[in-house]
């Protein structure tokens, strides 16, 4: 595994050797699971110990408002362990006391599709979980990747890193540790004292943990980090194991050092499903909406228009794409784990809507052009790096871009094997169809107030338990969100008749600019980008700019598209919403009043003394200003605040969290004296 702080991690899939159906690994020279009988093993050492079934069934809550149960692994392996509590999970379905389990395990070694898949099929009970698990496996990628299983009520958030370092950034909430992996006599790096206190931070009075081993240096990390420990008898050959409970005597932190920004700080609490508005119906609102409820939440949808996405998102065909990078900073994070979690987003819903692929969508891939020196620069650097396995990207020569996708071009190219294209406001459709979701089109909301920690929306007297920004340039209209500095970026996007030839191209390519496959008779190519623009009115220069760079990168798709005669008369102008830092606002709304008097002393420079922690507007979120990239941002932007509103593990590191907080204009603000 390659190792360098600045670039992401190359990670490698696990090789494995097979006892008798067994799996072996080979560098840790140890069995991934018992050979006598795994499942029974996983059972006794985890979910007996950890009393799964009382807890989720009899043991009274130890928050009355909490919702999900969730399970934190060290070691996913062959996801043995998830599936005996899936199993558990769905025997208990009709007295369970909780609405969803949320399952978070870190792999730093992942196993191939096939390995998994070969190592759980002598279980054929697991099949109905195993089935949607294997569909949803993500390409073996550093960082989070969020799988749904909403039939279920399963929410597994699988993390490929190194533990400690997965732990130390983790947001979540456990109620029961599976600490899991090779022994620590050959895996030593993984079982340090670190990973405990990791664990302590994020547990509670009464959060459970059990482990195969009796190691002495595990029981007095254990207990130094907070947790009661009992030994016990263990599976099979093995004599002792260890299980026990946090003591939750931690002190409560409610001043913090300015190193651990304390204005970001959010505390992920149980919270019972209620009601939530969502204001805005394009990608960003609808996203959320369906996140909600899929969680169990009822969701009224607030849009101003007379249909839905209907002005950033109104575009008829976008990508889910993004340029990968070798660079590992918080901005590349989030997009590259946003590109992903889209991509499985899209496909998910779209075939639970049984709507076929190739007619409003499409992910057989996105073709990104080597069209300058500096990108092919980044491509070659990306590729020596070789953190994107082949599944997920591929480089192509130009007798391969021509030869397998009848793509004539002077570049060589990437092609993200994942990504596609879609009709946005078909995808913003089905979102909505779902039995918890209520649109009320033309409404504009202007006016938000908040009464007992509930809020009612202008002249509207419902009250609602979270209300969900997500309005574009709106956002920032009311008193509270004046401090987001979302800004107008035109863009005009040009249409062009297709025909015969034209419609045998299935990717989009991209290059300075993009062209997408055929949709409804024409091509949609695109797209301008000029931020001190604000007409309205198409211009013929941008038609011709956009004409310029398909001939400038396909000449011989634009000689066929007839555009040597004539560049395109006819197209649609949007404006993005983006931010100064070109990353979107996503998470929960400060309160700027409490902001400004807690944290003056930045402005001079006062850093000793502790900080209080962050003040929010109870039950406010907002998600905006995703510029350009909204079909690949948005569908993660949904689940992290889905994440907030219903108190659920976050679904990417906490530094990311950080770099596309609300507060972060408002902190930089003050910092700067403007404020």
């Amino acid at each position: 595994m390659t190792q360098n702080p600045n670039n992401f991690t190359a990670l490698k899939p696990a090789n494995v050797d097979w006892d008798q159906q067994t799996p072996i690994s080979p560098h840790y020279d140890d069995y991934y699971f018992s050979s006598d009988d795994g499942a029974e093993e996983s059972r006794h050492v985890f979910l007996l110990q950890n009393r799964l079934e009382a807890r989720w069934t009899t043991e009274p809550k130890p928050n009355s408002k909490q919702s999900t149960f969730t399970i934190a692994e060290t070691g996913f392996g062959t996801g043995l362990n998830f599936l005996c509590s899936g199993e558990l999970w769905r025997q208990c379905t009709h007295s369970r006391q909780y609405q969803q389990l949320h399952y978070i395990s870190i792999e730093k070694v992942p196993l191939k599709k096939a390995d998994l898949q070969t190592a759980i099929s002598r279980w054929p009970q697991f099949q109905w979980l195993l089935a949607p698990l294997l569909a949803q496996y993500p390409g073996i990628i550093a960082g989070f990747h969020r799988l749904h299983f909403y039939q279920y009520g399963i929410t597994l958030t699988l993390v490929f890193g190194d533990a400690l370092e997965s732990l130390q950034t983790l947001e979540a909430s456990v109620d029961a540790w599976f600490l899991d992996g090779f022994s620590p006599a050959k895996n030593p790096d993984m079982w340090l004292q670190p990973l405990y206190q990791s664990m302590a931070r994020l547990s509670h009075e009464g959060t459970s943990f059990s482990t195969f081993t009796c190691a002495r240096p595990v029981r007095d990390g254990l207990q130094q980090a907070g947790f009661d420990i009992e030994k016990i008898s263990g599976f099979g050959l093995k004599r002792e194991m260890l299980k026990g409970y946090f003591k939750g005597d931690q002190p409560s932190q409610e001043r913090m050092s300015h190193k651990l920004k304390p204005w970001f700080h959010y505390d992920v609490t149980p919270v019972e499903t209620g009601r939530a508005a969502v204001i805005g119906a394009g990608m960003a609102g609808c996203t959320v909406a369906r996140a909600l409820a899929n969680r169990g939440w009822s969701v009224d949808v607030y849009e101003q228009c007379q249909s839905i996405s209907s002005a950033g998102s109104g575009n008829p065909t976008g990508i889910t794409f993004i340029k990968p990078s070798v660079y590992n900073n918080p901005q590349n994070r989030y997009y590259q784990t946003a590109y992903l979690n889209a991509c499985n987003t899209i496909r998910t819903l779209l075939e639970q809507h049984q709507i076929e692929e190739g007619t409003h969508w499409c992910l057989q891939g996105v073709i990104r052009l080597a069209y300058n020196d500096a990108e092919r620069l980044e491509q070659n650097a990306l590729l020596k790096l070789g953190n994107w396995p082949e599944d997920l990207l591929q480089p192509l020569t130009r007798e391969q871009l021509e030869a397998q996708y009848g793509i004539d071009s002077p570049y060589p190219a990437l092609i993200l094997k994942t990504g596609g294209w879609l009709n946005p406001q078909r995808f913003c459709q089905t979102l909505l169809q779902h039995p918890s979701i209520h649109l009320k089109l033309n409404n504009t909301v202007t006016k938000l107030d908040l009464y007992q920690d509930k809020w009612q929306l202008g002249n509207n007297c419902t009250p609602y338990n979270a209300v969900i920004l997500a309005n574009a340039f709106q956002s920032n209209e009311y008193p509270f969100s004046r401090h987001l500095p979302l800004r107008p970026i035109r863009g005009q996007v040009s249409y062009v008749a297709s025909n015969n030839e034209s419609k045998q191209l299935k990717q989009p390519v991209t290059y300075d600019g993009y062209i997408n496959p055929a949709h409804d008779g024409f091509h949609c190519l695109g797209a301008t980008f000029t931020p001190k623009n604000k007409s309205a009115d198409e211009l013929e220069e941008d038609h011709l700019w956009n004409s310029n760079q398909l001939q400038q990168a396909l000449p011989t798709l634009h000689q066929r598209l007839g555009m040597d005669q004539a560049y395109p008369q006819k197209g649609r102008v949007g404006f993005r919403c983006q931010t100064p830092d070109y990353l979107p606002v996503v998470g929960p709304m400060p309160d700027p009043d409490r902001y400004l008097q807690q944290y003056a002393p930045l402005a001079k420079g006062f850093l000793r003394k502790p900080f209080a922690k962050a003040k929010y507007l109870p039950g406010l979120y907002v998600s905006a200003g995703h510029g350009s990239r909204g079909i690949t941002s948005t569908c993660l932007a949904a689940e992290i605040i889905a994440s907030y509103v219903s108190g659920e593990p976050q679904a990417i590191d906490s530094e990311v969290l950080k770099a596309i907080h609300p507060a972060r204009f408002l902190v930089r603000d003050i910092i700067r004296r403007k404020r």
